[in-house]
Parts: structure tokens; C-alpha cells; sequence
């Protein structure tokens, strides 16, 4: 019987002991989780990367609308917008001008000649210098700069188009002789367009 009482008595005190454990230490202290400040604050988008501008390409009977930007220099020119048609367009290792003569390119060298028509559609006088000078020839991932020829019927001696009127013009640059693009740029260098080239 004494054996039987001290068991009972053990089996008891585990248990209060136990009971004990489950409930705590009696504090009713509660656990939260830490805050880090960006709950309820999505993640921000994906950077995308940004992509270099590719001007227009203008090809032969094709017109597209451009624009120039203003430059301020000596006599400021306003902001511009047109519509160029590439009328023509010739490659060429000799060039017979009625002023100039004949022409030649060097060894290595090719003339590209094109003839436009612009359309002034903006409310000032259009500027077409930057019609008479290519401003890059790219070839074979190279990138090098037009020489200008002197050519009869030039922009250059064109008046330039007040509003709706339009004028035709031809102008000339020597690049390497390989397949290429000329890009044309305005005043400050923004570019407008490119031609492709191929012998």
C-alpha cells in the first residue's frame, strides 16, 4: 500500500509539473514578430534598361516628317519641321559638275550623292543646312565623317522655304567605299535621319 500511495504521489507531481510548463510562467507576455518598416510597401518594378535612339531610315520616294531644334547663334534659328522626300540618290567614283568640273574620288573613296524635296510644314522659315551635310558614315561598325563636294544645284544655294512652300535641292559627300548608312543631324547634333548606301 505504501508503494502504491508514493506512486500515485509521483505521478501527480509530474504532472502538476508538467502543467506547469505548458501554461508558462504565468506572465501573460505575448510574442509579436519584428516590423522592418516595409510592411504593405510593394517591391519596386524591374529596371528596365534604356534603349539608344535609331533615327528613321529614308529610302528612295519615301517621305517622313522631321523636326530641328533650335540653335542659338549669331542670327538664332528657330525650331523647324518638314516633310523630306529622298528623291534620288547616286554613288558614284566621278562626279562632271557644270561649275566645278569633274570630280573624283580618292583611292578608297566613293561620292554619295542625294536629292531631296522638302515641305515646309512649321510656321517659320525652314533651315536646310542640315540637309547639305551629312554628319556620320557608318560602315562595318566604324563610324567616320563625311567630307562634303562641292555640287551644282546645291542647298547650299537654295532659299530656304518659308511656310508650305517647298524646294528640291542635291548635295554630295565623299565616304569610304564600302556599303554604309549616312546619318543627318541638326545644328546641335540631334539626329533626324539615316540613308542607307550600297554600291
Amino acid at each position: 500500500m505504501k508503494y502504491r500511495t508514493a506512486s500515485l504521489g509521483a505521478i501527480l507531481a509530474v504532472l502538476l509539473v508538467g502543467g506547469a510548463a505548458a501554461c508558462g510562467d504565468g506572465d501573460d507576455e505575448q510574442v509579436s514578430p519584428k516590423l522592418t518598416g516595409r510592411e504593405g510597401v510593394s517591391p519596386p518594378p524591374p529596371q528596365q534598361t534604356p534603349t539608344a535612339y535609331t533615327p528613321p531610315k529614308l529610302a528612295v520616294g519615301q517621305t517622313i516628317h522631321i523636326s530641328t531644334s533650335p540653335a542659338e547663334m549669331a542670327n538664332p534659328v528657330p525650331a523647324g519641321t518638314a516633310d523630306v522626300t529622298l528623291v534620288d540618290l547616286d554613288v558614284t567614283k566621278s562626279l562632271r559638275t557644270e561649275f566645278y568640273g569633274v570630280i573624283k574620288a580618292d583611292p578608297g573613296e566613293q561620292i554619295v550623292v542625294w536629292t531631296m524635296k522638302v515641305k515646309n510644314t512649321g510656321p517659320d522659315q525652314f533651315d536646310l543646312h542640315p540637309l547639305t551635310d551629312a554628319k556620320r558614315w557608318t560602315s562595318s561598325g566604324h563610324v567616320t565623317q563625311p567630307q562634303d563636294v562641292p555640287i551644282d544645284d546645291s542647298f547650299v544655294d537654295q532659299p530656304e522655304p518659308r511656310p508650305g512652300q517647298t524646294v528640291t535641292g542635291r548635295d554630295a559627300a565623299s565616304v569610304p567605299d564600302q556599303d554604309g548608312t549616312l546619318e543627318f543631324a541638326d545644328r546641335l547634333g540631334v539626329p533626324m535621319f539615316e540613308i542607307a548606301v550600297t554600291r
